[in-house]
């Protein structure tokens, strides 16, 4: 995966490297990446997570080939403000399908300004356009005011509810420009 740039944003690609770099910390993923890391940046979860993120990227030739997503540079500051990720959906047999999980999250002092939408957006339009992807999903709590707009601004459908989780769904079919 290329590096994608939008109107205010690289998105760079969360290769096996940056994730090794971003377990040993903040301050190494600032030297290995010559951005500022926010010090809310990342959340504990995905800390916790970088691990399987590792081993899935060492493991999974396409997924290690887009990476896992990208990290969210805020282009004229400099600085990491986030990560959009996706992850292909495997079947049964661990192969790749047509689809991908997509996922974001901004640091807050930068939420409510159109960052995770210009992210998201940019990031399921390339997706979208690799040969054989068909489908983007997502999935967000129905309280979640800010992710259901995300979704709903970059087109995504609500196609079911379980509980609580709202599933949402994008078909290259339906990419708007």
């Amino acid at each position: 995966m290329e590096n994608i740039v939008t109107k205010r944003l690289y998105l760079v690609p969360l290769t096996l490297e940056i994730v090794k770099a971003a377990i040993l910390g903040n301050s190494e993923l600032a030297r290995f990446l010559a951005v500022t890391v926010l010090p809310n940046w990342p959340d504990e979860e995905f800390i916790q997570n970088l691990p399987e993120i590792a081993d899935i990227l060492s493991k999974y030739a396409l997924q290690s080939q887009w990476g896992w997503g990208s990290l969210i540079i805020h282009k004229a500051e400099n600085t990491l403000i986030g990560h959009v990720m996706i992850k292909i959906i495997p079947d049964v047999t661990g192969s790749p399908t047509d689809s991908v999980e997509l996922g974001y999250q901004v640091v807050p002092s930068y939420q409510q300004q159109g960052y995770a939408s210009e992210a998201a957006k940019a990031m399921v339009d390339w997706t979208l356009c690799q040969p054989g992807m068909e489908k983007v999903t997502a999935g967000c709590d129905a309280d979640n005011i800010g992710s259901k707009r995300v979704l709903e601004k970059i087109g995504m459908r609500l196609i079911e509810a379980r509980g609580k989780m709202l599933i949402w769904e994008l078909c290259n079919t339906e990419i708007i420009e």
